[in-house]
């Protein structure tokens, strides 16, 4: 098991230290075997995510049963209580939580658990995601679990963790199971994603790199729903200003433009603010100079919305996540299922090629 770097060796830091020490054993009982695979990657490869496939064979149900994988920081894992399944995610105690999936249990100390009858025989993919911001000095770290009666992936939580932003770390599988416990675990797949967004596969296997699509996820509509529910109480109590909608799009007309119209097929010259609808945090802006992009390149929320404004004009969206980046680990300012908000201005279009 690993621990996670902390800044300093003070006190306070040892004390946390022996905390997540304690509660990063929690599943090695007395007489459970447990075995850790370590994978070693070259100093190049700058993980930001880890994936496996994971079959469970001839489990008897008897005991305290937990298999998965790890890293420096986090935990993923398939486990049985007393016959009962459970994926849980962990991390360290002193971290927040910023997402959630439904249906999960959010425990104090560390702990998601999502009460989840997995079986012997069926091959599961978990994935553990991550995004680090330097100069905050901080990380986001999501666990996903694939559910392949919905043929959907999952997630269970994001954690923000203090103190360290580089990529991921001492990438591992672990399991541990009661003496008398038969069960054999089979990892199908193993790869890394690096910064640059292609995969390595750490584990020889015969599979093509992983296609991760976390649109469609098995909580979207719950998501959608509540995120909506969110915007029109906002709406309804004055803090929400933007209360016309395209295509799923809140928005508001903050200056009409003069100018020509824009298409999706534009590449535009824009200035512009991004922030959180949660709570204000700014994730990016334009300072002096403008942006360029093609717009079809762009988040579907921007796609809708951005044409609804003319050269010269200002405008401001509100974009659920599904329309923005849904559950995945983006960036480490903006967590799975965020709502976000931009003011853009649009100062040129130049027609797409």
């Amino acid at each position: 098991m690993h621990l996670v770097s902390l800044a300093n060796n003070s006190p306070v830091m040892k004390k946390i230290l022996f905390l997540l020490l304690a509660f990063r054993f929690f599943t090695a009982h007395a007489g459970n075997k447990d075995s850790t695979v370590y994978y070693n990657l070259p100093d190049s490869v700058k993980a930001i995510s880890f994936y496996t496939g994971i079959k469970v064979q001839q489990a008897n149900g008897k005991g305290f049963f937990t298999t998965g994988i790890q890293t420096q920081s986090v935990g993923l894992y398939l486990q049985s209580r007393k016959g009962k399944g459970i994926v849980q995610f962990t991390f360290p105690p002193y971290s927040a939580v910023v997402a959630r999936g439904s249906n999960v249990d959010v425990w104090t100390k560390g702990t998601i658990d999502f009460p989840y009858n997995w079986k012997p025989g069926e091959t599961y993919k978990l994935m553990i995601a991550m995004a680090g911001d330097s100069a905050g000095n901080f990380s986001l770290y999501s666990g996903y679990i694939w559910l392949p009666e919905q043929q959907k992936w999952k997630l269970l939580g994001t954690c923000k963790i203090t103190g360290q932003w580089k990529t991921m770390e001492n990438l591992s599988a672990f399991t541990s199971k009661p003496a008398k416990n038969t069960a054999v675990v089979q990892r199908s797949e193993v790869w890394c994603q690096r910064n640059n967004g292609s995969w390595k596969m750490i584990e020889a296997g015969d599979t093509k790199p992983p296609v991760i699509n976390l649109f469609g996820h098995a909580d979207s509509v719950t998501q959608h729903q509540a995120e909506i529910a969110q915007i029109e109480a906002a709406i309804t109590a004055g803090t929400n200003t933007a209360k016309n909608v395209s295509e799923g799009v809140y928005y508001e007309m903050i200056k009409e433009g003069t100018g020509g119209p824009v298409t999706i097929n534009d590449t535009v010259t824009i200035h512009y603010k991004g922030y959180l609808f949660a709570d204000g945090t700014v994730f990016d802006q334009t300072k002096d100079k403008p942006a360029t992009f093609p717009l079809k390149r762009l988040i579907r929320g921007w796609q809708i919305g951005v044409p609804l404004c003319r050269v010269g004009g200002k405008i401001k969206l509100v974009i659920p996540s599904a329309l923005a980046y849904a559950a995945r680990t983006r960036a480490a300012k903006i967590p799975p299922n965020s709502i976000l908000v931009f003011e853009i201005e649009v100062v040129d279009t130049k027609p797409g090629k």
